[in-house]
């Protein structure tokens, strides 16, 4: 509860501040428009949160969401009889993604960050040999609505986000298999030894990410409209920082996706209030290492005072 109210406070207190620097900040499209862009990291940050969870780390997501993005647009290619076989597709590349990340951690033993890292590679190299380097395609006006519609006042993307992170929030906190991930995460030998499917619930996880990128590929693709090479390179690093920042560790067994929310709030906050004021984008990167790194302190530091307040 500690991580979840620290973060919220984070979020408040950035938002204060970028609209003492910027009054624009205050502006309720500006506040519309923030959710609906943090929509689709949270989306993508909720499987992220997951794979985290575990103990792993999933940076195949930005290969994902590109994937969603080309073979969407290609499938629906305008015509709305093709939006769910579009959405099918996708659905059922990114579950083998997921499955294929698994078995590479679970059965071959490849440690995640390589294994991961890996297949976001070979996911951008299969996405130019397969659009030859220039993308065709684009999404179908039924499908629009889903980016770029609105359901009284808000974002129908971020409606969708909210959602789905409430149903996996309540998954892992009300299910068996929730308390699973938790445990597989804090210690897999002792998870095993009391009998948990530890491979399973691993391969799951990483399932549950890929799926997760694909849904927020999907929001991304309905909101452009069209296709983009490497559309989902912006969220490599960003859902890693929407986690870590939302509370869940990096060695896995603590953390939530209440916490993810907030993560996500306060990193599209920082970005569009670097945009607002005109910061490069290379600078955009330092600040979100540098929160990265300082959300890691942090808690550290706070689990380290707990820890002293018990005993």
């Amino acid at each position: 509860m500690k991580r979840i109210g620290a973060v919220w406070c984070a979020v408040l207190l950035l938002y204060l501040a970028s609209g003492l620097i910027s009054p624009g900040m205050f502006q309720i499209s500006q506040v519309i428009n923030i959710l609906q862009v943090a929509a689709f990291l949270g989306v993508i940050a909720t499987g992220q949160t997951l794979a985290l969870l575990v103990g792993g780390i999933d940076l195949s997501v930005a290969g994902v969401v590109t994937m969603a993005n080309i073979v969407s647009t290609s499938v629906m290619a305008g015509d709305n009889r093709a939006v769910l076989s579009g959405i099918a597709i996708c659905l059922v590349l990114a579950a083998g993604v997921g499955l294929i990340n698994g078995l590479m951690v679970t059965v071959i033993r490849v440690t995640p960050l390589v294994a991961t890292l890996g297949m976001n590679s070979i996911l951008f190299g299969l996405a130019l040999v397969y659009t030859r380097g220039a993308p065709h395609g684009g999404i179908s006006p039924n499908f629009a609505v889903f980016g770029q519609g609105h359901l009284m006042g808000l974002p129908v993307s971020t409606l969708c986000w909210l959602v789905i992170a409430l149903i996996i929030a309540w998954v892992s906190r009300r299910t068996v298999f929730g308390r699973q991930l938790y445990a597989v995460g804090a210690n897999p030998l002792a998870a095993r030894l009391i009998g948990i499917p530890v491979r399973k619930i691993l391969i799951s996880a990483y399932v549950l990410s890929s799926v997760m990128a694909v849904l927020g590929g999907l929001l991304l693709t309905s909101y452009i409209g069209s296709p983009s090479l490497g559309i989902g390179d912006q969220f490599l690093l960003t859902s890693i920082a929407a986690t870590v920042v939302g509370g869940t560790a990096l060695t896995g067994g603590m953390g939530s996706i209440l916490g993810t929310i907030g993560g996500t709030v306060f990193i599209t906050e920082l970005n569009s209030f670097t945009n607002i004021i005109r910061v490069s984008t290379g600078t955009q990167f330092v600040l979100q290492g540098a929160v990265i790194a300082l959300s890691v302190v942090l808690y550290r530091l706070l689990g380290l005072t707990q820890k002293q307040q018990l005993s």
